[in-house]
């Protein structure tokens, strides 16, 4: 039987204020969407803060992407939450709900703190929740990665350069050694554009859906990162973050370590749309789109306005040589893109397919160069021959 007690006054009030921040923060500017909301909420009913020092540390932790937006939610949350501590020193007497606990041990109480001091305890919150990964031992796959990566797709240069078999010939070469020989033309120098690699960008969700691929995704990305130039690598949930420079580092742990540092949207919510929207918006960013094999590791599980989606993949379609979209789910055969959002970006893929494991991944590198020498669109065909999508 459900509890039909109604709730004391103060219990009220709190709960009002409680539901009423993130928009007040929103009002102030801060990017604090509803899966944001969501989450501050259930942290606060998991663990009840008991002072509020350490309600401000949830808040911190939830609601807010980037420590430069502390000293705009400290002063919304001072606002907001100024008479808390009135209505926790003047219980309702007919509450009968469980009183705050004093502090255990001898360990003084927390106090909201300003400034640099507010940062430092931010950092210390962060580093307390912050984004941990355990050790990989699938060392076979990723030696058979690592041998694939040779055939990943590569592109003719636009500058010609020296070959002994090129199809042109070299004709400044070939007259300076003629001079050599009094005008005798005893050898043709040659020439060819030669190939290098093709430019592989890969933006991995780690968005709280992508949780369980998260860690083998990013482990992937390290390993093309360190074996192959020309990668960049950008990790999203609520918003992009490049992490190319760190997975630079030869270990892979301590790699993935200090990407947990740099990322502060890790097992978050999820915004696809608004993220790939703001990638795009920053120039340097689209740059590294422009004629590359782009990769989105990604569920596509949009919590967002599908349409945001939708117009930020047309427009990577649009940039990209090739736009793959690789997506765990599809491991189970019967998957079908039917969601509004990747019903509505599957005319704009090459590829969809699976990024269920580390053995998918294998897959998904093999597969690469066929579909940059294959027709675009590919994956809208493959759906709509089966009636399922268009």
């Amino acid at each position: 039987m459900a509890n039909t007690a109604p709730r004391s006054r103060p219990a009220f009030m709190a709960a009002e204020l409680l539901a009423g921040f993130p928009a007040a923060l929103r009002e102030a500017g801060l990017a604090a969407d509803p899966g944001r909301a969501v989450c501050f909420l259930q942290a606060v009913r998991a663990a009840p803060p008991r002072r509020i020092s350490d309600l401000a540390r949830i808040g911190r932790v939830t609601l807010i992407g980037s420590p430069a937006d502390f000293p705009i939610y400290d002063a919304v949350f001072e606002a907001w939450f100024g008479q808390v501590a009135v209505i926790e020193a003047a219980p309702d007497e007919d509450d009968e709900a469980a009183k705050p606990s004093p502090p255990k041990g001898d360990q003084p109480p927390l106090d909201p703190l300003d400034g640099d001091a507010a940062g430092k305890a931010a950092a210390d919150d962060l580093l307390r929740g912050r984004k941990t990964f355990g050790r990989m031992n699938d060392a076979e796959t990723l030696s058979r990665i690592r041998r694939g990566i040779a055939s990943l797709p590569h592109m003719t240069s636009r500058n010609w350069a020296r070959s002994p078999a090129g199809p042109r010939i070299d004709l400044a070469r070939t007259c300076r050694a003629a001079r050599a020989t009094f005008g005798e033309t005893l050898r043709m120098m040659r020439m060819a554009r030669p190939e290098r690699p093709r430019k592989l960008l890969l933006l991995i969700d780690v968005s709280g859906s992508m949780k369980a691929q998260s860690e083998v995704n990013l482990r992937f990305a390290h390993l093309l990162v360190r074996a192959r130039p020309r990668v960049e690598c950008f990790c999203f949930g609520t918003s992009p973050s490049r992490v190319t420079g760190m997975l630079r580092h030869r270990d892979p742990d301590q790699a993935l370590g200090r990407l947990a540092d740099m990322v502060f949207d890790f097992d978050g919510g999820t915004r696809i749309g608004s993220s790939l929207d703001e990638f795009l918006s920053v120039s340097r960013y689209a740059a590294l789109v422009r004629g590359a094999v782009t990769v989105i590791l990604s569920d596509g599980l949009e919590r967002g306005d599908p349409a945001e989606m939708i117009h930020a993949i047309e427009r990577m379609a649009r940039l990209s040589h090739r736009l793959v979209w690789a997506t765990p789910l599809a491991a189970d055969p019967r998957y079908r893109p039917l969601t509004r959002a990747m019903a509505g970006i599957l005319p704009h893929l090459d590829d969809l397919c699976d990024a269920g494991g580390l053995g998918a991944l294998e897959r998904l590198a093999a597969r690469l160069d066929a579909v940059e020498h294959g027709p675009r669109g590919q994956a809208g065909r493959r759906f709509s021959t089966t009636g399922i999508a268009a």
